[in-house]
């Protein structure tokens, strides 16, 4: 699995679903891409869409803080993975999240520390 760190804003506010004993927390993240060509920055056409997924604390943490439109960093493992859509088996890119925070170049965050015994909220 490779490392990724992405920034980009979240398409929609996180998603919390139960996966068997534990709860997962899923974003979709748009990134706009682009490279530099002869010392400038050309943007691509079409933006680049991620899927993140963050377990635990991580992920609980993020649904309660997280939500559209927000401007995130996330570093996280990528895998890929298979499900079948009815007309076959599909594959797609999933990262698997370590850290996720706002991107401070584009907001301000309070940060507050959770205790053991916090909800969360």
């Amino acid at each position: 699995m490779s490392v990724r760190t992405i920034t980009g804003n979240l398409a929609a506010d996180p998603e919390v679903v139960q996966a068997g004993s534990i709860r997962i927390t899923k974003l979709r993240i748009i990134e706009n891409t682009g490279e530099y060509r002869k010392g400038q920055w050309i943007s691509h056409d079409t933006p680049t869409t991620h899927h993140v997924e963050a377990r635990f604390e991580l992920g609980e943490n993020a649904a309660a803080t997280l939500h559209t439109g927000d401007r995130v960093i996330v570093v996280g493992r990528e895998r890929t993975t298979s499900w079948d859509a009815g007309e076959g088996k599909r594959y797609g890119r999933v990262v698997d999240a370590d850290n996720i925070g706002p991107d401070l170049n584009r907001a301000i965050a309070q940060v507050r520390r959770v205790t053991p015994d916090d909800d969360g909220q």
